[in-house]
C-alpha cells in the first residue's frame, strides 16, 4: 500500500482550568493532528509541542511540510518510514510521533484489526491516573475527592515547588482517599539531591508507589544517588529521551523505572524500541503524556495493550481539555477502554476540527 497524503490540522482548545507544574503553567493546549491516507482510508496522529523536546506548533508544522513530498507516495513501511526521518530529523521527536501514530492508524485500518491486534497485545482496559497539579493545599485534597469520585483509582500529585508543603500536600490526599488508592508523585526536576533523598523518605510512609523525576535531567549521577538512598522506586522522566537514553538508564541503574512519552520517542516505534531495552534488563515502565489529545492517548493505550513492562499509565491528558474532537476512548472502572474499531479506534468529529483549527501561515 501507498502513502497518498500527509496532512496537518494545528488545533487550540483551552484546559478546564490552568495546569502548574514545578517548571510553568498553562492554559490551553496546543496539538497538531497529522492525517495519512491511503485510497479511501485515513489515519490519525497527534503531534503536541512541548519545552522537553523544545517543539512549537510552528516548528512542527514546519518539520511536517518538509517530509510531506517523501511521506506522500511512499510504501507503507511505517519502521523504514520511522529510521529514515528519525536519523534526518534528531530534534522533531513530537512531529515523528504524529507521523508514526498516523501510520499505524491507518496499518490497522487497512488490514481491519486494532494497532494492539497487529502486535499480539490483549484486549483489556488500561488504569490511568489523573493527575493533580500544583495548587493549595485545601484544593489538592478538593480535587483528589473529586476524581476518585469520578472512578479513578490512582492519583499522581505533582510537586517541585516547597519541600515541606509538598509532603503535607501528599499526606493530606493520602487521609483524604484511604489506603486503596494509589498515588504517585512527579517533581519535575524540582529538588536537589538532598532534598530528594529527604523526600522518599518522607514519603515511604504514606504509601507512594514512586517518586517521579526528582531532580535535574542533566543531574544523571545525582538521580543515581537518589535511586540508591530511596526507600521507594524512583523514574525517570525528562532525562528519558529514546531508546538509547534507556540503555544507559538501565546498564547504569540511574533509575529503578523509566516513563515511556510517545512525544520524546518519536511514537510507537520509537516505544516499542525502548520496551526492547526494558526487557533485555528486567526494568519496568509507565506510560505517559505531555499534553496531548485523544489520538496520542490512544496510541499509549494500544502500547500498553503490548507488553508486560508496562505497570503504570498517566494517560490523562485529554481529561484535562474542555472539549474532545476525537471521540472512541471511554473511561469506566478506572480504565481506559479502546472501542474496538479498527486502528487506534477512534473518530474524528469533524465540526470540532474546523472549531478549533488555529489560523497559521504554512498549514500543511
Amino acid at each position: 500500500m501507498k502513502i497518498d497524503r500527509l496532512r496537518a490540522y494545528p488545533i487550540a482548545i483551552d484546559r478546564s482550568e490552568v495546569f502548574k507544574i514545578a517548571t510553568g503553567s498553562s492554559l490551553t493546549a496546543e496539538n497538531v493532528y497529522v492525517k495519512v491516507e491511503s485510497g479511501d482510508i485515513s489515519g490519525w496522529g497527534n503531534s503536541s509541542p512541548n519545552s522537553v523536546t523544545e517543539e512549537t506548533t510552528e516548528s512542527i508544522l514546519k518539520m511536517l511540510r518538509g517530509v510531506q513530498n517523501e511521506i506522500q507516495g511512499a510504501d507503507l513501511e511505517i519502521e523504514e518510514r520511522w529510521d529514515e526521518l528519525s536519523r534526518r530529523h534528531p530534534h522533531d521527536p513530537s512531529a515523528l510521533a504524529g507521523i508514526d501514530i498516523g501510520l499505524y492508524d491507518l496499518q490497522g485500518k487497512i488490514e481491519g484489526k486494532q494497532v494492539f491486534e497487529i502486535y499480539g497485545g490483549k484486549n483489556r482496559g488500561v488504569v490511568t491516573d489523573r493527575t493533580i497539579g500544583i495548587m493549595p493545599l485545601s484544593d489538592t485534597v478538593e480535587h483528589a475527592r473529586e476524581y476518585v469520585d469520578k472512578g479513578f483509582t490512582a492519583l499522581k500529585i505533582k510537586i517541585g515547588l516547597d519541600l515541606l508543603e509538598d509532603i503535607k500536600r501528599v499526606a493530606a490526599v493520602r487521609e483524604e482517599v484511604g489506603g486503596d488508592i494509589r498515588i504517585w508523585v512527579d517533581a519535575n526536576q524540582g529538588y536537589s539531591v538532598e532534598e530528594s533523598i529527604t523526600l522518599c523518605h518522607k514519603l515511604a510512609d504514606l504509601d507512594v508507589a514512586f517518586v517521579e523525576q526528582p531532580v535535574k535531567e542533566e543531574d544523571l549521577e545525582g538521580l543515581k544517588k537518589v535511586t540508591e538512598e530511596s526507600s521507594i522506586p524512583v523514574m525517570a522522566d525528562e532525562v528519558m529521551k529514546d531508546h538509547e537514553t534507556a540503555e544507559k538508564i538501565c546498564s547504569q541503574e540511574i533509575a529503578d523505572m523509566v516513563n515511556i512519552k510517545l512525544m520524546k520517542c518519536g511514537g510507537l516505534t520509537g516505544a516499542w524500541k525502548i520496551v526492547d531495552v526494558l526487557e533485555e534488563y528486567g526494568v519496568d515502565a509507565m506510560v505517559g503524556c505531555m499534553g496531548e489529545d485523544v489520538p496520542a492517548i490512544a496510541a499509549g493505550v494500544n502500547l500498553c495493550l503490548t507488553t508486560d513492562r508496562i505497570k503504570y499509565a498517566d494517560l490523562d491528558s485529554h481529561f484535562m481539555l474542555s472539549d474532545m474532537v476525537f471521540e472512541g476512548l471511554e473511561f469506566r472502572d478506572g480504565k481506559l477502554w479502546l472501542s474496538g474499531k479498527t486502528g487506534l479506534g477512534i473518530k474524528v468529529m469533524e465540526d470540532k476540527l474546523e472549531r478549533y483549527h488555529m489560523d497559521l501561515e504554512g498549514v500543511v
